[in-house]
This record gives C-alpha cells, structure tokens and sequence, in this order.
C-alpha cells in the first residue's frame, strides 16, 4: 500500500508525474491514468489490470518517480 506522502505527491504533482508513468506503463491508457489520477489506489490498480504487474512492482516503481520531482 502507499504511503499517505507518496499519495500526497501524486496528487500534487500528478501532471508533472503523468509522462514518466505513461513510459513505465505503456499499457495503460492515458484517459485511464487521467481518470485515477486523483485517487493513487485506484491508479494502482488500474495499472495493474492493465500490466499484470504486482501491487508491489507497481507501487515501487510510483514511489521512485515521485521522489525524482
């Protein structure tokens, strides 16, 4: 699960975050992030029915791209 900082910089810095996301995720279209963008869970599991990558792999991965901002 994400932390309540990680959720918070998603939120606040989802636009600058969006295109590192959409090269992690390819899979994942850009309405779907633009959807879930306001809510970090349902962005995780978005990204995870579209990628079959874990919860885990996911959440990682957001977790590095947030802490390059």
């Amino acid at each position: 699960m994400l932390d309540q900082q990680t959720k918070q910089q998603l939120a606040e810095n989802f636009q600058q975050i969006k295109p590192q996301i959409q090269q992690a995720f390819p899979d994942v279209p850009e309405q779907e992030l633009t959807k879930a963008q306001s809510n970090p869970e349902q962005l995780v599991t978005t990204i995870e029915q579209k990628t079959g990558h874990s919860k885990d792999q996911i959440e990682q991965q957001l977790k590095q791209l947030v802490s390059r901002v």
